[in-house]
């Protein structure tokens, strides 16, 4: 296996075997360039930072009860863990209630989740140790439990998300055995952090990214719902399961819909397109219409992201383009009325765009782009040729005009943004001087 050669300078200190364990040691055996190098052995951490101390090499404490340190030598980094076992609470929580360090590799191997995550490489003697048949399943490309595959999930049942993770962005299939472990646990979900499983499922919406495997991201929803996974991350998308819409627009039921909308999205709206056709079901179920769906369904993913614990950014970006993607689906809007829709919303257009072109195909009944998709984007291309600014720092004028014209405080950011959507459609208002006669004249 290839190291890089901190890691080898390293192994060299290193009085017992210095081993990579874990994903970089899978993805070499398959090919793939490892991106982060785990390492492991019978050291304890005590004696790692002092051995790290005499040669000049940083360590620092990531968590001193798991046994984990930072070390970086060269500009490399690297993840070191001391052998152990661990002990849960077992309700599936995530983290262990208790540790044990110990100098046998198999006690280490065995607390892993999956075989394929439990090869080790031993840098000095540069060979594998493979103690729980990780090679093979690489080879026969199946994902398999380090132990009882009932005893792995009920330690933690994150190890679900992840299971269903590594299986679709590897393109393996799951063991029997382990698939259905997953399928009884599933409810343990309950006990993971929020945090958690946002993370996961962030993965899961671009599995297909990792190692090339197209449509594995789809394949991630369709074993989340049939596993019953999820329920506990985004169980409004289960309402949509067999709630037909209009057969002259659409060939799927929501919950299909949505899926061929994810398939079509590009990674960055891929959460946007989950959320898009969310607040359908109930409407139907409540008023007999899906009209008024984009602006519940924009709450919907509000509370939703808010409970996973999305950024307030990333949550006002997904409902911005959850409330936006019905905007003038018909093409009857005013022009000024999409001139200022595409000012407004000019960092978010092309992901609007794209969802809009996504949710389009993705009824399965109409070929092409989605003409509200064409027209915002040949309006902000008329806009563009025209000099239209699309934010008030792209005004000709600006504060100093403001105050020599002695505007008062509290009327100066409105005015400027009064300004601004006025440009959309007032030629006049596209030069400094037509800009600083507005002020004049509504100061």
């Amino acid at each position: 296996m290839k190291v890089p050669a901190t890691l080898k300078k390293l192994a060299d200190l290193f009085p017992v075997p210095l081993y990579v364990v874990g994903g970089a040691v899978r993805d070499e055996l398959l090919g793939y360039p490892p991106k982060d190098y785990d390492i492991a052995s019978e050291l304890p951490t005590d004696a790692v930072i002092a051995l790290c101390r005499e040669n000049g090499i940083a360590a620092v404490t990531i968590n001193r009860r798991l046994g984990t340190l930072r070390l970086k030598a060269d500009g490399d980094s690297y993840e070191y863990t001391t052998f152990r076992t661990d002990c849960y609470a077992g309700d599936g929580s995530h983290l262990p209630i208790g540790v044990r360090f110990t100098r046998e590799m198999m006690e280490d191997a065995l607390r892993r989740d999956f075989t394929v995550n439990a090869i080790y490489y031993d840098v000095k003697a540069d060979r594998y140790v493979d103690l729980t048949g990780g090679r093979v399943d690489l080879q026969t490309r199946l994902i398999r439990a380090t132990r009882a595959p009932e005893s792995v999930i009920a330690e933690d049942a994150l190890r679900i998300l992840r299971m269903v993770r590594f299986a679709v962005s590897l393109d393996f299939e799951m063991e029997i055995g382990l698939y259905e472990a997953a399928k009884k646990l599933s409810p343990s979900l309950a006990s993971i952090s929020p945090e958690r499983i946002r993370e996961e499922f962030d993965k899961i919406l671009i599995a297909d990214t990792f190692y090339g495997v197209k449509g594995a991201h789809i394949r991630g929803l369709r074993l989340l719902v049939a596993i019953g996974a999820m329920e506990y991350v985004v169980p409004e998308l289960l309402e949509g399961i067999g709630v037909e819409q209009r057969p002259d627009y659409h060939k799927y039921d929501v919950f299909g819909h949505i899926l061929k909308t994810v398939e079509l999205s590009p990674p960055a709206i891929r959460l946007a397109a989950v959320m898009h056709d969310i607040a359908k079901p109930r409407l139907k179920a409540e008023t007999g219409t899906m009209a008024g769906h984009a602006e519940a369904g924009g709450e919907f993913a509000r509370r939703r992201m808010s409970h996973l614990c999305y950024s307030n950014a990333e949550i006002s970006r997904v409902v911005k383009l959850v409330e936006g993607h019905m905007f003038d689906l018909k093409g009857d809007a005013s022009e000024k009325t999409v001139r200022t829709y595409i000012q407004k919303n000019a960092k978010l257009l092309d992901d609007l765009i794209a969802l809009k072109n996504a949710d389009h195909l993705g009824g399965g009944r109409l070929s092409g782009k989605s003409p509200s998709a064409e027209r915002l984007e040949r309006t902000r291309q008329a806009m563009r040729e025209e000099g239209v600014p699309f934010s008030v720092a792209e005004l000709q004028v600006g504060g100093e005009d403001l105050i020599a014209l002695d505007v008062p405080r509290e009327k100066r950011g409105r005015l400027l943004e009064a300004l601004l959507e006025e440009t959309t459609v007032d030629r006049g208002l596209l030069t400094r001087e037509g800009q600083l006669n507005y002020l004049k004249k509504h100061r």
